[in-house]
C-alpha cells in the first residue's frame, strides 16, 4: 500500500483519496496570485518536526525574508520550527554563483546537509529564465529529477505555470503529481479551483475542487460525487408530514421519507413560507432540521417565524432547528454544498430546506456544473434517508408550464413537483397550488388555493 503524506489543508487529503504520495515529485502549478505558495508552506509546517525536517529552497521570485514574513500571517506558521524542522535556502544565490547546470549538484549538498524528508523549490518556474535551450532543459531537470529519486524525499516544484506548459515541459514528465490551481475571475466575484491533472499509483477525486484563501492557509471543497453505492442505505417506508394543513392530504398522506421535493412558483407565491412549515414539523417531531436560506440571515428567519406565532427560539435552542445562512453577493456553491454534505454524512440532518436553488446556480461557474451538483446532492438525499424541499423562482406571474420548470432541468431530478402561481378572480388576486409530479405514490391533480396569513400556509381543496 502507498504511503502518504498529510497535505494539512481541509479536504486536499480528502480529494487525493488520503493524500500526497510519499517519496514523489509534485508540480504545483498556477496563475500568479492562485495560492501556490500558501498551500506549499502549509503543506511544510504541518508535516514538519525532528524526524521528518522541511527543507523550502527560494529562487528568483521573491526575497527570502520577504517571503518568510509573507508566510508569517497564516495561522499554520510556526516561527519555533524555522531553523530547527524548517529550513530555508535562498537556492536561487546559489544558482547565480555556480550557474544553472550545477543545479542537481547545489540541490545534492543541500540534502546531504539537511537531510529532509520533503523539499520545497519555489518557484521553480522562474529557473527557466536561465536555460538556454529546449536541450539544455531537459538536460538540467532530468539530473535534477535523478537526484531527487536518489533520496527518500518527498519533492515539490512550485511555479506559474499555464495550462498549455503542462505537455511542453520536461518537469511535469517527470512529476508524479501535478496539482492545478485555478482562479475564475468575473466582475462580481473570485472563485478558486483546484484540479489533479496527474497522478501515479493512486486515485483521486476528479474535475474541479472549489477552495478558499483564509486566515488558516488553503481550504478545499471537494466536489460531490454520486454515491456509487449505498452500503448503508436503509429505505423508510413510511410518510412525512409537511406541516402545511391540506398539502399532505394532496399526497396519499404526504411526500416519502428521503424524497426531494421542487416549490417552483414566482416571488410572493408562498415558497418560503412551505419552506418554513416543512422545517419546523420536522423539528416539532423531533426530527434534525436545517433550513439553507440565502436571503434572509438567522435573525431575519426566526423574526419570520415568531411573526407566525411559533415557538422557534425553544426549537433552536433543543437543537432540533437550525438556521443556515449564506450571504448570495459572497457564496460559492462548493463550499456551501462541502458544509451542508458534511451534515448529511454525519447524520445530523434529517430534513433540510433549500431556499432557493436560484441563488446556487448564480453562484455557479457554470450551469452544467450546477446541474451535476444538483443531481449528486439528490442522490445522497435519498442514500441518507433525508427528505429535503428546494425552492425555485418562476418568472411568470399566471400561466405555469409544467413540462420545463426549470432549465437545468432540476424539476426532472425530484421526486415530486409543486406549483404555485397567482390567478385573478375579478379584482381579487388568489394564491393557487398544484402538484404536479410524484414518484411512487398517487395525487391529487387539481388546482388548490393557497391560504398565507398571519398563523402561516393553509391548502383549501378546490370544490
Amino acid at each position: 500500500m502507498t504511503q502518504k503524506i498529510s497535505a494539512g489543508a481541509t479536504g486536499l487529503d480528502e480529494v487525493l483519496m488520503g493524500g500526497i504520495p510519499a517519496n514523489t515529485i509534485t508540480v504545483l502549478m498556477g496563475a500568479p496570485g492562485s495560492g501556490k505558495t500558501i498551500l506549499a508552506e502549509q503543506i511544510a509546517f504541518h508535516n514538519a518536526s525532528p524526524e521528518t525536517p522541511v527543507l523550502y529552497l527560494t529562487t528568483l521570485a521573491e526575497p527570502l525574508e520577504k517571503f518568510i514574513a509573507h508566510g508569517d500571517s497564516y495561522s499554520f506558521f510556526d516561527a519555533s520550527k524555522v531553523g530547527v524542522s524548517v529550513f530555508y535556502e535562498d537556492l536561487g544565490y546559489m544558482i547565480r554563483e555556480t550557474g544553472i547546470e550545477t543545479l542537481a549538484e547545489r540541490v545534492t549538498d543541500l540534502l546531504i546537509r539537511y537531510k529532509p524528508k520533503l523539499l520545497f523549490i519555489d518557484s521553480f518556474k522562474a529557473l527557466h529564465e536561465l536555460l538556454t535551450s529546449e536541450t539544455h532543459r531537459r538536460t538540467v531537470i532530468y539530473d535534477l529529477a535523478t537526484a531527487l529519486s536518489a533520496y527518500q524525499c518527498t519533492s515539490f516544484l512550485i511555479g506559474e505555470y499555464a495550462p498549455g506548459m503542462v505537455t511542453q515541459l520536461p518537469e511535469f514528465a517527470i512529476a508524479d503529481v501535478v496539482l492545478n490551481m485555478m482562479r475564475h475571475i468575473t466582475n462580481v466575484r473570485e472563485q478558486r479551483f483546484l484540479r489533479v491533472e496527474k497522478i501515479r499509483g493512486s486515485d483521486s477525486i476528479p474535475g474541479m475542487h472549489a477552495f478558499a484563501i483564509t486566515a488558516d492557509g488553503i481550504k478545499i471543497f471537494p466536489r460531490i460525487l454520486t454515491p456509487r453505492f449505498a452500503p448503508t442505505y436503509r429505505p423508510k417506508v413510511e410518510r412525512v408530514n409537511t406541516g402545511i394543513k391540506g398539502l399532505d392530504d394532496m399526497v396519499a398522506e404526504g411526500f416519502w421519507r428521503g424524497s426531494t421535493t421542487l416549490i417552483a412558483g414566482p416571488s410572493g407565491s408562498g415558497k418560503t413560507i412551505m419552506a418554513l412549515h416543512f422545517i419546523r414539523q420536522g423539528a416539532l417531531q423531533d426530527e434534525r432540521s436545517l433550513y439553507l436560506g440565502f436571503q434572509e440571515n438567522p435573525m431575519q428567519m426566526a423574526r419570520i417565524m415568531h411573526n407566525l406565532g411559533w415557538d422557534t427560539e425553544d426549537l433552536i435552542s433543543s437543537g432540533k432547528l437550525e438556521l443556515m445562512y449564506c450571504s448570495p453577493v459572497e457564496m460559492q456553491m462548493d463550499q456551501v454544498a462541502a458544509e451542508l454534505f458534511g451534515r448529511i454524512r454525519a447524520g445530523k440532518i434529517e430534513r433540510v430546506a433549500i431556499d432557493s436553488l436560484d441563488d446556487l446556480e448564480r453562484s455557479s461557474v457554470d450551469k452544467q456544473r450546477f446541474a451535476d451538483f444538483i443531481y449528486a446532492l439528490i442522490q445522497w438525499f435519498a442514500v441518507e434517508n433525508v427528505t429535503c424541499m428546494q425552492t425555485v423562482e418562476l418568472s411568470h406571474l399566471f400561466a405555469v408550464s409544467g413540462v420545463n420548470v426549470t432549465q437545468e432541468q432540476v424539476s426532472n431530478m425530484c421526486d415530486n413537483l409543486v406549483v404555485l402561481g397567482f390567478n385573478t378572480d375579478r379584482d381579487e388576486l388568489r394564491r393557487s397550488v398544484r402538484i404536479l409530479k410524484t414518484r411512487g405514490s398517487s395525487h391529487d391533480e387539481r388546482e388548490h388555493t393557497l391560504e398565507i396569513s398571519g398563523r402561516g400556509a393553509v391548502v383549501t381543496k378546490a370544490k
